[in-house]
Order: C-alpha cells, then sequence, then structure tokens
C-alpha cells in the first residue's frame, strides 16, 4: 500500500541508518506480551469471559490513548480509504479476533502450548510481505529462515514428534492459537504498509479503538460470564496486562515496525513464545530439554544473521519514526 500522505513529517533516511534499530523494539514488545501467559490466566480464572476480558482492556487502552489521538488528529485525518480499512482490519481482527482467541486458547489448554504456537506467524507474514510490499530477499535470506522455522520446531516439541499434541484431548486450544498467529502473521504487513504515515502511538490507539464496536457484539453475543471479584485477581492483573503488554508492548511494537522490513519483524515476534518458554519454565513447571535448549539459541541465531547480512530489503527507503 503506498503512502499518499506527502505532508509528512517524519524525515526519511537511508535504510542502512535505521534498519539496525527496530528490530530489537519489536523483540521487547514481543517479551511483554509474553507476560501475558502469567497473567491472563489469572483473570480467567477468576470467572471472566474472554470477550469480557478483551473488551474490557480495550476500553481502558482507548481511554490512555485518547491524548495521542487528539495530539496526532492532522496526520490520522488524511488516511486513505484503503488505509482505514487496513486500521479496520488491525482493530477488528488484530486486536479484537486474535486477542479473544489466544484468551480462549489459554483457558482451554495451555498458556505455555498456546502462546508457542505463535511461531507459526512467519509462515503467513513472510509470504504476505513479498507479495504485497514488495519486500526483497537475497538468496541466503531462505537459508536463515529455513533455520528459524527449524528452531521454532525444536523449541516447542524439542527433537521428539507432533502426533502426540495434535491428538489431546486440548486440540481445540490449538485451533485458537493457531487461528490468532494467522491474524497477528497478517496484521505484520498491514501494519507496515500503513506505519509511515501516522505516529506509532496515534496507530495504536485507532487499532484499539477500531476492535470496541467487534467487542461489544462479541460480548453481547457470549455474555460476562461467573466473575468472582477481587483485587488480587482482576483487579491488579488486568492493570497489569494493559499496561505492559497492551499499551507499552503496542507502542514499542509499532515504533520499532516503522524501522524493519516486516520479513524481519515477524522473526524479531519469535521473542514472545520465547518469553512464554521461560515463563513456563519458571512459573508453570515447563522443562526445557536439549531440544529447546537447541531451538532456542538456533532462533536467536537465526535473527541476528538475517539482521546483520541484510537479507531482506524494502522496495523503498524506511523512514524514521517521530518522537511521541
Amino acid at each position: 500500500m503506498d503512502s499518499q500522505n506527502t505532508e509528512s513529517n517524519y524525515p526519511r533516511s537511508n535504510e542502512s541508518n535505521t534498519r539496525g534499530v527496530g528490530w530489537p523494539l519489536i523483540s521487547l514488545a514481543a517479551m511483554l506480551w509474553g507476560s501475558d501467559t502469567l497473567l491472563r490466566p489469572i483473570v480467567q480464572k477468576a470467572g471472566l469471559s474472554s470477550s469480557a476480558i478483551v473488551l474490557f482492556e480495550h476500553i481502558v487502552l482507548v481511554l490512555i490513548f485518547l491524548p495521542f489521538l487528539i495530539r496526532h488528529y492532522p496526520e490520522w485525518k488524511k488516511l486513505t480509504l484503503p488505509q482505514w480499512g487496513a486500521l479496520a482490519f488491525l482493530g477488528m481482527l488484530g486486536s479484537g479476533l486474535a486477542t479473544v482467541l489466544i484468551t480462549q486458547a489459554y483457558m482451554s489448554g495451555s498458556p505455555y502450548m498456546a502462546a508457542l504456537l505463535q511461531k507459526t506467524q512467519p509462515i503467513f507474514t513472510i509470504i504476505l510481505a513479498g507479495i504485497f510490499l514488495k519486500e526483497r530477499r537475497k538468496p541466503v535470506f531462505w537459508l536463515f529462515y529455513a533455520g528459524a522455522i527449524v528452531a521454532t520446531y525444536l523449541l516447542a516439541f524439542g527433537f521428539s514428534g507432533v502426533h502426540d499434541a495434535f491428538l489431546s484431548p486440548k486440540f481445540s486450544s490449538v485451533c485458537y492459537a493457531l487461528g490468532a498467529a494467522a491474524i497477528w502473521g497478517t496484521c505484520t504487513v498491514v501494519g507496515r504498509a500503513i506505519s509511515n504515515d501516522v505516529a506509532p502511538t496515534a496507530l495504536a490507539g485507532l487499532r484499539f479503538a477500531f476492535a470496541i464496536p467487534f467487542l461489544i457484539g462479541l460480548f453481547i453475543w457470549s455474555g460476562v460470564g461467573s466473575v468472582t471479584f477481587s483485587f488480587t485477581t482482576i483487579v491488579l492483573p488486568m492493570a497489569l496486562i494493559i499496561l505492559l503488554p497492551d499499551a507499552l508492548g503496542m507502542f514499542l511494537y509499532y515504533q520499532g515496525l516503522k524501522r524493519t522490513p516486516a520479513s524481519i519483524a515477524t522473526l524479531a515476534e519469535l521473542a514472545f513464545p520465547a518469553t512464554a518458554l521461560l515463563i513456563g519454565f519458571g512459573f508453570q513447571g515447563a522443562k526445557f530439554d536439549v531440544g529447546q535448549w537447541t531451538g532456542l539459541i538456533l532462533l536467536l541465531s537465526c535473527i541476528h544473521f538475517i539482521q546483520s547480512t541484510k537479507s531482506v530489503r524494502t522496495a523503498a527507503s524506511t523512514p524514521v519514526a517521530s518522537t511521541v
């Protein structure tokens, strides 16, 4: 999607001056998203439905980002109709449906396994980035990309097969998690296509706002659930979810995405399942085996080499993000 905002306040720079800054911000955002596997199940155990949890957090997030929406109004009011369509996709599907799906996956199965399944995002993003964003790849990219795919498999299952996982009675959790991964992988491409024209804070606020009508409808259909209200089981964990993985995570993500090709961004996002693995190891009784350690090391190595060899190049120069 070509930018039509010729009055953008974002100065442009050579790709070599900007591409090394973005992916660590995306990785840090993904690490914050990984903390969700520890916090969200606490709220779910209190009885709130998935739609109620996601609707409440989006209402608060819109209020948090409202000052930035007002400040950057001259930018986002110039968006074209296709760009508004992209924002609607990011909001209703990326922030709304995908978050409900991953929340439901946590509820119906293991948060640790549901988060690890987000490693499948690159499968969707790499294909779409080449088609719609015209990102060019050197041959060496595919070598490192194949290594990253192998690494994610090892990170989830070690040296064993996956047959037992897909025959599990928690198969529905796997389906929910894979659905969220497909949507978020697509959102990486869609978000990258419009991130040049709107400040990251405004883009995040618009994304949250577009999700609310969809979530209200889903909430009316599914209800609030049977709730046991308390400060420690609802108020505190919801506050942490909203502030850390939601608000700060999304802000860092769009700051980094403005400087990073989508094909690299989706690999940096694999810090999400890596963080979930660490949380599972430290708090949920999960254990690393030799295969998972191998996968983690291989994954980080592949991300580093894809970045350092500049094996993915955008079709145009990459803009530098503005200040908040």
